[in-house]
């Protein structure tokens, strides 16, 4: 589509300066089209820029506060593809979260470049780097909760995530996902409360250093991170 300066995706240098109506007007604009076509990521990512902006303050207070979460950002920990050999994950053993996750990405053609470059509308270093974390991480989420990549598997992790994260639009894009996808799976709004209870109840997932726990057994890094796969975990 053509940028425009009305369109959902053409994100202000900060979108926190934009007043609550303006953004909530963005953030509805883009969950319009994400209804109309979930595979818009462009459109998912505005959203989801909108719709957290006023809660960004208190969401970063809380990672920071933690002592995983500032040394990940002192260290500048990334995960992509200069920081990830997914042939040497792979080779690892079995049932370790290394080979469950080089599993899952290959399984699906995916790469640990999902994102490129710094999330756009965030000016602040710590707000963009929390951000930018959190999608590179997204399929390691994936991979310890055991939701699988299918609509009905996203939705889920969306209540997840927000039980963990408390961003607003994680739990708008679960309830209308819940609205798109209940025809085809009646079961999806009971998967989506599990999902948040099992969310409320684990501790720790955004400040987790994943990187360093590739060569440990996935039962073990769940444990750690007080998570009850929901569903079968790519393994």
């Amino acid at each position: 589509m053509t940028a425009t300066e009305t369109s959902s995706t053409t994100i202000p240098v900060d979108a926190s300066t934009l007043s609550a109506p303006q953004r909530w007007r963005r953030a509805l604009g883009a969950l319009a089209n994400v209804i109309k076509d979930p595979n818009r990521t462009d459109e998912v990512l505005a959203f989801s820029t909108y719709a957290n902006a006023g809660t960004m303050a208190t969401r970063m207070q809380r990672f920071y506060a933690t002592e995983p979460g500032q040394r990940l950002f002192d260290e500048q920990r990334a995960i992509d593809s200069h920081t990830v050999d997914l042939a040497k994950l792979a080779a690892l053993p079995e049932g370790t979260l290394g080979h469950a996750y080089a599993h899952f990405l290959m399984s699906r053609g995916f790469t640990p470049d999902v994102f490129d470059g710094p999330p756009r509308g965030v000016t602040d270093p710590k707000a963009s780097y929390v951000l930018q974390r959190m999608r590179q991480t997204h399929d390691l989420w994936h991979v310890v909760t055991g939701h699988d990549t299918n609509p009905a598997g996203e939705v889920a992790l969306q209540a997840f995530t927000f039980g963990q994260s408390r961003a607003p639009s994680t739990l708008i894009l679960a309830l209308a996902g819940i609205v798109r996808h209940s025809r085809a799976r009646p079961t999806l709004a009971l998967d989506v409360v599990r999902a948040l209870r099992a969310g409320r109840a684990a501790h720790g997932v955004p400040t987790f250093p994943w990187e360093d726990h590739w060569a440990t057994p996935l039962a073990e890094v769940r444990a750690m991170l007080g998570v009850e796969p929901i569903a079968r975990a790519a393994a």
